[in-house]
């Protein structure tokens, strides 16, 4: 009897033991599955903000933000260069235009400046680029993107420059949310027979339609023409 009693003492015993140790591999077990599946969403999560991360827009491009009025007057070729960032590559110009012509062998990236940033949310992005040349003129555009990065819409609404006898000034405001009025002034010398010179100034005022997924709808215009003699 008693030998019976301690065989079932052992039994027993070993039984508690084997569960403990079934017990405690389990809590490891799923421990481990638990670290497994932290890792994995992690990586996933990684994943996901590496993508989300591959910046289309520098915001530490850009000198300007949130701008209403574009004004480029008074800048000249050397200052416009000096004051903002240019571009160092092609083919993020060709990213931004989307336009193949930015593709051809006269296409410097250094003539290009980042000018502001109107906005960046994922589902509407805005910014102007400077498209210029040393020898001519400079244009601003104004490109808004959708939450695809892709090109809706590209408008000049501001510029600067000349050649020769000939120099031009646009600039502009929008006065709300669906109108945009620029202003563009052409002066030209005019050398006259009797040896004097003539001055011709035109200016023309328009009202846009500003739509943000095709190009502006021009809705009025005025014109304007003087003449100075010299």
């Amino acid at each position: 009897m008693y030998k019976l009693l301690t065989y079932i003492l052992i039994f027993l015993t070993f039984s508690c033991v084997k569960k403990k140790k079934e017990s405690k591999s389990e809590k490891i077990q799923i421990e481990q599955k638990e670290k497994i599946s932290i890792y994995t969403d992690s990586t996933e999560l990684d994943a996901e903000i590496k993508k989300s991360d591959s910046i289309f827009i520098d915001l530490n491009n850009f000198k300007y933000s949130d701008l209403n009025e574009f004004d480029l007057r008074g800048w000249y070729y050397g200052k416009i260069v000096d004051s903002l960032k240019s571009f160092s590559s092609k083919e993020k110009l060709i990213e931004y235009f989307q336009d193949e012509r930015l593709k051809g062998e006269n296409i410097y990236p250094v003539n290009y400046q980042y000018f502001s940033l109107q906005k960046n949310d994922k589902s509407e992005k805005i910014i102007t680029i400077i498209e210029g040349d040393e020898s001519c003129c400079h244009d601003l555009h104004y490109l808004i993107y959708n939450s695809e990065n892709k090109l809706l819409s590209d408008n000049i609404v501001a510029g600067t420059g000349g050649d020769g006898m000939w120099r031009y000034d646009q600039y502009g405001k929008f006065v709300n949310d669906s109108t945009y009025i620029l202003t563009r002034i052409d002066v030209e010398e005019v050398e006259l027979e009797n040896g004097g010179t003539e001055t011709q100034i035109d200016s023309v005022i328009t009202n846009y339609r500003f739509y943000r997924n095709k190009p502006f709808e021009k809705l009025a215009e005025q014109k304007f023409k003087k003449v100075e003699r010299h």
